[in-house]
């Protein structure tokens, strides 16, 4: 059976680990290096709309994220998101169109563009796409 001391001690030696992680979380993100390819894009961590638009967006940003701002209506986009390579921005909706697979099926969804904060689900344009790309969803 623990002690209590030692249950402070563990309690104390996890709290220096998650600051230790935090501290290398928020290191990685002031060190991004320019964007060349989707898989340098950093997975987009959970955190409160202030903190996402104050630091996140300005990093992706610098790191060569193309911002809402620079998009052009029905331009094909390669980029970062769990399920698609390539999408279309539409500037009516705000959001982006792709073609997802889903097991045999392909069928046409929308996602957030990284500046909203309204879910995570976002993607995270990087270059031009083609319409051949889009229509694969590969590049």
């Amino acid at each position: 059976m623990l002690t209590e001391e030692r249950l402070a001690e563990l309690e104390e030696q996890r709290l220096a680990a998650h600051k230790k992680a935090q501290e290398n979380h928020i290191k990685g993100w002031n060190n991004l290096k320019p964007f060349k390819e989707i898989w340098e894009v950093p997975k987009l961590p959970m955190v409160d709309e202030k903190e996402w638009k104050e630091f996140y967006v300005p990093k992706l940003i610098a790191a060569g994220a193309m911002p809402k701002i620079d998009l052009v209506h029905n331009q094909y986009y390669i980029g970062k998101h769990r399920n698609a390579t390539v999408a279309q921005w539409n500037k009516h909706t705000q959001k982006f169109d792709y073609n997802r697979r889903k097991f045999e099926y392909t069928f046409p969804e929308e996602i957030e563009h990284f500046e909203d904060h309204s879910t995570f689900d976002l993607f995270v344009p990087i270059k031009l796409g083609t319409e051949d790309q889009y229509k694969e969803n590969k590049i």
